[in-house]
């Protein structure tokens, strides 16, 4: 191992003679000009990542979660036999209780509903689709676009089971389903002339999304 500064084979420009007059100067000037530009650099980066740190976060989209608790109603004109033909629906939800658990808000909304249709007895469990109108107790409303379906539950009770997005208003974006245990479903009325005139019962909705 040589010792430091002995290296044979490494001219050192300070003893050197033949180096030329001002190199020495020129390598340090240089130096001083590549510590510069190292230094800005590192000004520029630092800077970058200060922005990049106080940036301000990205917004995120609000989300729903609502429960509410009611009753819903619906009338045939005239009313639903076993013989096929064409009703008059008037109908109204009432969600009398809704807790709004992302905002802590107790809401409630009425939505009546209107329409015709040709079914019977033996079809008028059988689903179908459509708009509905939720009109809160703010003054905002909800516009609602429905599937129905229809199952029995392990008691045998029918439940009404609606699903669908909220398309505007308040909870634009969420998905809301609707089931209603129908309580009012007098059977032996769809074998009278009269029919049946009315079905209906408690009902939930759950707001998610």
């Amino acid at each position: 191992m040589n010792p430091r500064g002995r290296n044979p084979y490494r001219r050192n420009p300070v003893d050197d003679r033949t180096a030329a007059p001002g190199a020495d100067a020129a390598r340090r000037s240089g130096r001083h000009r590549t510590a510069r530009t190292h230094v800005s650099a590192l000004g520029a980066a630092l800077a970058l990542v200060g922005a990049m740190t106080w940036a301000a976060p990205p917004a995120v989209a609000e989300t729903a979660s609502v429960r509410c608790t009611g009753t819903n109603v619906i009338k045939y004109n005239p009313g639903v036999t076993y013989q096929e033909r064409t009703v008059q629906i008037n109908g109204q939800d009432n969600a009398t209780s809704c807790v709004d658990t992302v905002s802590g808000e107790s809401l409630s909304f009425v939505a009546p509903f209107s329409g015709k249709f040709t079914t019977s007895c033996a079809s008028l469990f059988t689903g179908g689709t459509g708009t509905q109108t939720l009109k809160w107790n703010t003054g905002e409303t909800s516009q609602w676009e429905w599937t129905m379906h229809f199952s029995t539950n392990v008691n045998g009770q029918l439940q009404s089971i609606a699903d669908g997005p909220i398309l505007g208003g308040r909870y634009a974006g969420a998905q809301l389903r609707q089931v209603v245990t129908v309580t009012t479903l007098d059977q032996g009325a769809c074998s009278t002339e009269k029919g049946l005139t009315q079905t209906g019962g408690p009902s939930n909705w759950e707001f998610t999304g």
